[in-house]
């Protein structure tokens, strides 16, 4: 959720009440809609770091080098 924040520039769910169904939601795989004009890269890790299965999400040093590479590109 913190790269979503970063293109945002906002909060997650800014715009939801925040509350038990919120949470169900989110466990059940909503995510917040990626900002129209977000880079293809940054979209593509975003939603790497969503993927329900943790063993699937990229860890700390795939995540550094990927943001590093988007860096090149922006």
């Amino acid at each position: 959720m913190l790269i979503w924040e970063i293109s945002s520039g906002q909060p997650p769910f800014f715009n939801y009440i925040h509350d038990y169904y919120l949470a169900t939601n989110i466990v059940n795989g909503i995510r917040p809609k990626i900002v129209p004009g977000t880079p293809l890269e940054y979209k593509n890790l975003m939603e790497q770091c969503w993927d329900a299965d943790p063993l699937k999400r990229p860890d700390i040093q795939t995540l550094w080098k990927n943001i590093e590479k988007i860096g090149t590109y922006i």
